[in-house]
């Protein structure tokens, strides 16, 4: 599965260049990130909040590159393939890093993952309602 997934990696990687998606989602990405930046987003690492708003805010004037969508669609289809095949090993593995790690760094840790999952779904509301109409 992991020779699999480099080599498509690197396919997609290829037509990502061949299409000439580089200087486009640079483009795209250096206007949603200044104008989060215009507003009171001062880390977009934190995606909720004031950013959530202004990345929301950009989509009323600008789409997302078909470009950097078919990135995002062929990053969920991975993910939800891992997840379909994978995730009892990960959990498993999970279990044995929490078995390792000191209990100082348990509450940190954990607070990240509610940090993680918050943003998470706030980038999702975002993604959701701005989905591009591509071929």
């Amino acid at each position: 599965d992991a020779k699999a997934a480099a080599e498509e990696a690197q396919a997609l990687a290829q037509q990502f260049c061949a299409d000439g998606c580089t200087s486009q989602s640079a483009r795209f990405l250096e206007g949603i990130f200044g104008h989060m930046n215009g507003g009171g987003c001062v880390d977009a690492s934190i995606f909720c909040g004031e950013c959530q708003n202004r990345a929301a805010s950009y989509f009323v004037k600008n789409q997302l590159p078909c470009c950097i969508e078919k990135v995002v669609q062929k990053g969920i289809e991975a993910y939800d393939y891992v997840v379909e095949n994978y995730a009892e090993t990960l959990v498993g593995y999970a279990a044995v890093a929490e078995e390792l790690l000191s209990a100082s760094l348990m509450p940190k840790l954990s607070q990240s993952k509610i940090e993680l999952s918050i943003s998470s779904s706030a980038f999702q509301e975002v993604y959701s309602g701005n989905k591009p109409e591509c071929a």
